[in-house]
């Protein structure tokens, strides 16, 4: 094969990759005309890398619209990657535990850039709930999901982060003080509690997960409303979330707080200290 059919190949190779990527979070399906468009191609080189997804199922097209979105293929994909990922393959089981226990929604967090997005979730039975979708994006600077990602962002990104902070709900906590101090309560004794905070009438218990270096790598949360969070349930989580967060973490290299005041300690807790 020549250099030129090489990089010929590797081209197409990117263009198709190119023309997946352009169906992120919002985007249910495209015309050919939309793709060439973002993808910056001519409509000719859309149309047949397009032809040859969709004969491959990467991509299906409406026969009435003409529109493409994604295939039986990518969901397939995407499925065997996430029974695969070992964060999920450990946690789950603890997501499980604490819907049976607590009889709520349990749901683990990750940081994707300055969002958290649940990545997994155990549902609660009851018809009544608060589940969001897993896939779903969230600031990181309120609910309580948010707040370990908080704790261990870097004083820099913490001082970005709470300078975005507004009323979500009439519950929500702006203050810049309020907000470390929460900080400083999930070093100390690992979880957060917002009541009402995200979405009124809801509320959450979550944990932060971190490893041998003292990275967070998600949050476990259980939510659901406000209304069934009664003091025994509350009591309860308070004291299972870290619990498991101290479980789950030592399976990603974590010592403990070896005798420390603060069960998880971030790497910012002197920030969050002088921001009280």
């Amino acid at each position: 094969m020549s250099d030129k059919q090489s990089e010929t190949g590797t081209q197409a190779i990117q263009r198709a990759l190119a023309i997946l990527n352009c169906f992120t979070r919002g985007i249910d399906d495209l015309s050919l005309t939309e793709i060439s468009k973002l993808v910056q191609i001519p409509y000719s080189t859309a149309s047949r890398i397009a032809g040859i997804l969709e004969q491959e199922s990467f991509l299906i097209r409406d026969k009435n619209t003409k529109r493409f979105s994604l295939g039986r293929r990518v969901y397939s994909l995407g499925y065997c990657a996430k029974q695969n990922d070992f964060l999920r393959k450990v946690i789950y089981p603890y997501l499980v535990r604490l819907r049976d226990e607590f009889g709520e929604t349990a749901l683990i967090y990750i940081r994707e850039g300055d969002y958290r997005i649940c990545f997994e979730k155990v549902p609660a039975f009851h018809s009544f709930k608060f589940s969001p979708t897993v896939g779903s994006k969230y600031v990181l600077w309120a609910g309580a999901g948010g707040r370990g990602f908080l704790a261990y962002a870097m004083p820099e990104e913490q001082d970005n982060f709470l300078k975005d902070t507004r009323n979500l709900t009439t519950f929500t906590t702006t203050d810049r003080s309020k907000i470390m101090k929460e900080l400083y309560n999930l070093c100390e004794k690992g979880y957060s509690y917002c009541i009402n905070e995200y979405q009124e009438g809801f509320s959450s218990i979550a944990g932060p997960i971190v490893d041998s270096g003292n990275n967070i790598l998600c949050t476990i949360a259980v939510t659901g409303p406000s209304a069934r969070f009664t003091d025994d349930i509350v009591k309860g989580l308070k004291e299972r979330i870290p619990q498991y967060c101290a479980e789950i973490s030592s399976t990603f290299g974590w010592y403990g707080h070896n005798g420390e005041d603060f069960l998880f300690p971030s790497p910012s807790l002197e920030h969050i200290i002088n921001g009280m």
